[in-house]
C-alpha cells in the first residue's frame, strides 16, 4: 500500500522508518515528535504565553496534561521552571520534571514542525531544503540524528499522519533525569 505525500508523489508504507540503515534511529524520532505535534505546539506556546501575560501582568494558567497526570501551572510557576538548573531535588513531582524537559527542548522540536513547512514550500519553489536532525540530549542521550532532504521530511510526515489517524501512536520518551 501507498499513502500520497502530495499530488502523484507516494510513498509506500514500508520505507519508514527506514530499518538497518543510518536513518533508522532519526527516522523514528521524528515519527515520535511527529505524532505529538499538538500537544508539543500546546507546551512551547504556554511558556511564550507566560511570558507575554506576565509582562503584562495578567493572569495565566496551564493545565499540563501527561500520561494521566495533570497539573495546573501559572505564568510565574512556567517561568520559574523554564529558568532553573534542574538538579533533582528541586521539583518534587516527576510531572515537573517532564514539562520542565519539555519546555527546555521546545527549540528542537518546533524548528522540526516548522521543516515540514519549509520543505512543502521551498519543494513547490522547486529549491532545495536540507534539515539536520539533532535528537535532544536530554531525551536520547547523544543518538546520532540525521540529514534529510524536503522530500524525506514530507515523506516522513505523510506516513506519520497515516499511523496517527489509525490511532498507531508511540509515546513520547521521557527524560533521563
Amino acid at each position: 500500500m501507498s499513502l500520497t505525500v502530495f499530488d502523484n508523489h507516494t510513498v509506500e508504507l514500508t520505507k519508514y522508518p527506514r530499518i538497518y540503515t543510518d536513518k533508522e534511529v532519526a527516522d523514528k524520532i521524528m515519527i515520535t515528535f511527529f505524532m505529538h505535534e499538538p500537544f508539543l505546539k500546546q507546551v512551547a506556546s504556554s511558556y511564550e504565553n507566560a511570558i507575554k501575560y506576565h509582562n503584562e501582568c495578567k493572569e495565566y494558567f496551564y493545565t499540563f496534561k501527561y500520561q494521566g497526570n495533570v497539573k495546573t501551572y501559572s505564568a510565574k510557576e512556567i517561568i520559574m521552571i523554564a529558568n532553573l538548573k534542574i538538579s533533582g531535588k528541586q521539583f518534587m513531582q516527576k510531572i515537573d520534571k517532564i514539562y520542565y524537559y519539555l519546555i527546555r527542548n521546545s527549540p528542537f522540536y518546533t524548528s522540526l514542525f516548522e521543516a515540514v513547512s519549509k520543505a512543502k514550500t521551498l519543494y513547490f519553489q522547486a529549491r532545495d531544503f536540507i534539515y539536520t536532525l539533532n535528537p535532544p540530549y536530554d531525551f536520547y542521550g547523544g543518538k546520532k540524528g540525521g540529514t534529510y532532504t524536503g522530500l524525506e521530511i514530507m515523506e516522513v510526515y505523510a506516513y506519520t499522519q497515516y499511523l496517527v489517524s489509525n490511532r498507531i501512536i508511540k509515546e513520547l520518551p521521557e527524560p533521563s533525569f
